[in-house]
C-alpha cells in the first residue's frame, strides 16, 4: 500500500490533498495470518521481591505472556501482547473472527470479541494493540496519531518492585536516582516495615526519589493507614502518594482517609463507572488506569474532566505493551504523572529489537509507523515456552 505525499498549493489559492490511498488496493488488503507465541522471560535477581519475601503478589511476575502477530495478504503485520497469565487458546480463539477482513473496516472501538470487561479482556488488548500497530504502519502514522494526537513528546517513568527489606529498598531507590527516575513504586501488605523502608530510603538518596506505596488492598482497615501514616510524618517529603490501601469496593474509607492523610491518596479503578464513582465521591487525588488504548483514553477523559492526574498502570509487561502504553500516554492530556513503564528495567529481555529511548527519567514517544517496535525474533526463539 502506497500513500502519496501531501502538496498544499496557497498560492493559486487552492488547498489541493493528494494524500490518498489507492481505493482498490485498501479494499483488497486483508488479515491473512494470526499467530501467537507463548513466552516466559525472568525477572533480574532482586528486582521484585526481596529474598525470603513471596509477597502477597506472589509470582504473578513470572506467569507466562501471550504474543500476537495479524499479518495482511500485503505483508503488513501488526504485533499485540496479552496481560500476563491469559491462555494462548483464549487468544487463539478469537482468530477466524480476524481472517479475511479488512482492518480498515473494523470497528476499532468495539471488537469482534466481547466487551473490554468481559473474560476476553486480555484478547481484546491483545487483538486491539496489533489492528492499531497494522493500520499505523499502513498510514505510515504513529500509533498516538490514530488517537488524536500527542500532548507531549515524552513520558515519565518509574521504576517498582514487590516488597523488600529496607537495606534492598534503599539500594532500588539508588538504582532510580541513576536512571534519572524520582519515583518508586513497592508493594505493601499489613506488617510490612513500611516506615523502616521508606526511611532507609530517605537516608539513601534524600528526598530525590518519592515512594508509591501500593498496598493492593491490603491493609485491610483505615485505622492500619493512619497508624503507618503517624510513622511517616518525617518523611512526607518521600511520599508520592498511598494506592489502594483498603479495599476499593468501600468509597466511605477512602474519603474518610482523605481527609486525614498529609499525602495523596491514588486508587488503581477498572471500568468506567468506577472511575466516575470515584471523582463524584471526590475519594481519590490520584488514578492508576489501564486496560485497552481506547479504554485506557476514555478513562482518562473522565478524569481530565475532573481535574484529577493520572498514571498508565502496567503488569511489567515486555516491549510490545509498554510501547502501546508510551502512545496511550502521550495521547491523553491527564497523564501527568510517572507511568509503571517499566518491564525492560525489571526483565533480563524485552523481546524487541531495538530498545525503547529512555534518559533521565523519560521515555521518548516513538514517532515511527505503528507501535514503532519490531520482534526480537531471535529472543522469541529463546525465551518461547509450550
Amino acid at each position: 500500500m502506497r500513500i502519496q505525499p501531501l502538496t498544499v498549493d496557497l498560492r493559486r489559492g487552492k488547498f489541493e490533498v493528494r494524500r490518498q490511498m489507492d481505493v482498490l488496493e485498501r479494499s483488497q488488503m486483508k488479515i491473512a495470518k494470526i499467530e501467537t507465541f507463548r513466552v516466559r522471560v525472568p525477572l533480574h535477581p532482586v528486582s521484585w521481591h526481596s529474598a525470603n519475601i513471596t509477597g502477597w503478589s506472589g509470582a504473578w511476575w513470572d506467569l507466562p505472556v501471550v504474543l500476537l502477530r495479524m499479518t495482511t495478504d500485503s505483508g503488513l503485520s501488526g504485533l499485540g501482547e496479552a496481560p500476563k497469565g491469559v491462555a494462548e487458546s483464549a487468544i487463539r480463539q478469537y482468530a477466524p473472527l480476524f481472517k479475511g477482513r479488512d482492518p480498515f473496516e473494523l470497528n476499532w472501538q468495539h471488537l469482534p470479541i466481547g466487551d473490554v470487561w468481559s473474560r476476553a479482556s486480555g484478547a481484546y488488548q491483545a487483538y486491539e494493540t496489533a489492528l492499531y500497530d497494522l493500520v499505523g504502519k499502513a498510514l505510515e502514522l504513529p500509533v498516538y496519531q490514530l488517537l488524536g494526537g500527542a500532548y507531549r513528546s515524552r513520558v515519565r517513568g518509574s521504576l517498582c518492585s514487590g516488597q523488600m527489606w529496607p537495606e534492598d529498598a534503599a539500594r532500588r531507590a539508588r538504582r532510580a536516582a541513576e536512571l534519572g527516575i524520582d519515583v518508586l513504586k513497592m508493594k505493601a501488605n499489613l506488617g510490612d516495615p513500611v516506615v523502616e523502608r521508606i526511611s532507609a530510603i530517605n537516608k539513601a538518596v534524600g528526598t530525590a526519589v518519592r515512594v508509591t506505596v501500593d498496598a493492593g488492598e491490603h491493609l485491610q482497615h483505615p485505622r492500619h493507614v493512619l497508624e503507618i501514616a503517624r510513622g511517616l510524618e518525617p518523611y512526607l517529603d518521600n511520599i508520592e502518594c498511598f494506592e489502594d490501601p483498603v479495599s476499593r469496593s468501600n468509597l466511605d474509607w477512602y474519603v474518610l482517609l482523605r481527609e486525614k492523610l498529609d499525602f495523596p491518596l491514588a486508587l488503581h479503578l477498572g471500568s468506567h463507572q468506577e472511575v466516575i464513582n470515584a471523582v463524584k465521591r471526590e475519594a481519590c487525588d490520584y488514578l492508576n488506569l489501564g486496560r485497552s488504548l481506547n479504554d485506557f483514553k476514555k478513562g482518562s477523559a473522565i478524569a481530565e474532566a475532573a481535574g484529577m492526574p493520572v498514571w498508565h498502570g502496567s503488569g511489567v509487561g515486555l516491549g510490545i505493551s509498554e510501547a502501546s502504553h508510551i502512545h496511550a500516554c502521550a495521547a491523553t492530556k491527564a497523564t501527568t504523572l510517572s507511568s509503571d513503564i517499566v518491564g525492560e528495567m525489571l526483565r533480563v529481555d524485552d523481546l524487541i529489537v531495538r530498545p525503547l529511548e529512555f534518559e533521565e527519567g523519560y521515555f521518548k514517544v516513538p514517532q515511527e509507523p505503528g507501535l514503532g517496535v519490531e520482534l526480537d525474533e531471535e529472543a522469541l526463539e529463546r525465551f518461547g515456552v509450550r
